[in-house]
């Protein structure tokens, strides 16, 4: 083990992130959703479809991520590995108190993956990867075991929208400000101090982890800690031999949803430029989000040709219809988008049951023209594509 991995796995030893929860059946009938799970999310993941259970690996799998996952996936097999034993033993009580027979867990590197034996059709890896000296080496790891047909869901930290805790982080470092309960305290007290204009503080109003301590220590106390830009990011796989498939929210990275006075200028970059110059000018990402495959399995959503009505379109989660003074809005999070009275008749089909082809010919729409219908359906998907509110799988 190098000295970071020792300095790592320490922290997360005395303390284990992120913050438990003790009932998975509360949890999840409240509402919890992980972006990695392919219950959820798997038209993301293999957009040409996927007939069978995929066998999912969890690396860097925390307290609870890894149960999550075997919990609402309870036919695929389920594997989380992590550098914490602390952590481990949280997801050991939610294994045994839950009875997730399909959960395996494993105490190590996760450059040692390969030692668990087979490939994984799933690969999931949230905040871990820029906690090592050599992402990359992880990054090559995680690849030596992903089945042909396999999709690796991704997050890394986000440069620009860190850029104050950067700052805190280098002030911290230079005081000698360590983990102890005393200097986090410390470090509380400091983020209050800090004036309103701090680059800090509008992290601060969007975290959601800094209310415990462990999501303090995460934040600005961490031994190894990276972020990336979009170019970065590119770069770092196309280093490694992966395919980028596509970012999980597409709004972050497209200009339709929060630049729409100048997506025209935009829309004819090729696609890295844009996703790069989108997130210059948003200037708010924390975090990459995206989904990478061997090169010769990238499989891209597109709405060129007619394809397309092949496509079952599938809501997010936590998607809805909504009326806001007098709008009718598809909400996700705190953001809605303006849509017409057919585009909220339409919303309902989107359960990933029913293709465009099927929803072209239903009776609801009979009082548009043909070359209308197909016109309409077309531009109301690729939309809701771009401003990241739908899935498509065939």
């Amino acid at each position: 083990m190098d000295n970071v991995t020792a300095r790592v796995a320490a922290q997360y030893t005395a303390y284990s992130y992120p913050e438990a929860f003790a009932d998975l059946d509360v949890r999840m009938k409240a509402g919890h959703v992980d972006f990695g799970d392919p219950a959820y999310f798997g038209p993301m993941f293999w957009p040409e479809g996927r007939s069978t259970p995929p066998r999912i690996l969890v690396a860097g799998c925390g307290t609870v991520q890894a149960s999550v996952i075997a919990y609402s996936n309870p036919d695929s097999q389920v594997v989380g590995i992590d550098i914490s034993d602390a952590s481990l033993g949280h997801q050991r009580y939610l294994r045994e108190t839950f009875g997730l027979k399909n959960l395996e867990l494993y105490q190590g590197d996760l450059r040692d993956v390969g030692k668990i034996g087979g490939t994984f059709d799933l690969i999931v890896s949230t905040g871990v990867l820029h906690h090592m000296a050599d992402p990359a080496s992880g990054l090559s790891a995680l690849k030596s075991v992903l089945s042909p047909d396999g999709a690796m869901f991704i997050m890394l930290y986000a440069s620009i929208g860190r850029a104050g805790v950067y700052l805190v982080q280098d002030a911290l470092r230079r005081m000698g400000v360590s983990q102890t309960p005393e200097d986090v305290a410390f470090v509380r007290a400091l983020l209050d101090k800090l004036p309103p204009g701090h680059p800090v503080q509008w992290y601060r109003s969007c975290a959601t982890d800094l209310s415990y301590d462990a999501g303090i220590v995460d934040t600005f106390l961490h031994p190894q800690d990276r972020a990336y830009d979009v170019s970065q990011i590119m770069d770092w796989v196309k280093g490694v031999g992966l395919g980028f498939q596509s970012w999980m929210e597409n709004a972050r990275y497209e200009p339709y949803a929060h630049l729409p006075d100048i997506a025209s200028r935009l829309e004819a970059l090729p696609d890295e430029d844009r996703w790069a110059a989108v997130e210059a000018l948003l200037g708010t990402a924390m975090r990459h989000m995206f989904i990478l495959r061997h090169p010769d399995r990238v499989h891209r959503v597109s709405f060129e040709g007619d394809d397309y009505l092949a496509y079952r379109p599938r809501a997010f989660p936590d998607a809805s219809v909504g009326v806001q003074d007098g709008q009718r809005l598809i909400i996700r999070g705190s953001a809605g988008f303006p849509v017409s009275e057919a585009e909220t008749l339409v919303f309902p089909w989107c359960d990933g049951s029913r293709t465009i082809a099927a929803m072209e010919a239903d009776p609801v729409l009979a009082g548009y023209d043909p070359a209308e219908r197909r016109a309409f359906l077309k531009e109301h998907f690729q939309r809701m594509w771009r401003v990241g509110l739908m899935m498509f799988q065939r």
